[in-house]
């Protein structure tokens, strides 16, 4: 019993882990996106890989 207790909590550590990349990799790509974004509008164009227009998903 004490075993399939321990796998189980390992497991629900690797979930987790997986979850919180996840997200890491959602925010950091957003953020991005703002830069560039801020750096085109500071010299005027449109950016021309916005995530809105290419309709990009970032979900795997």
């Amino acid at each position: 019993m004490q075993l399939s207790l321990i796998l189980g909590l390992v497991a629900l550590i690797f979930v987790v882990a997986t979850v919180l990349v996840i997200a890491e990799d959602r925010r950091a790509a957003r953020r991005a996106a703002q830069r560039r974004q801020a750096r085109l509008a500071d010299l005027g164009e449109v950016d021309p890989l916005a995530a809105r227009k290419l309709k990009l998903k970032l979900d795997r």
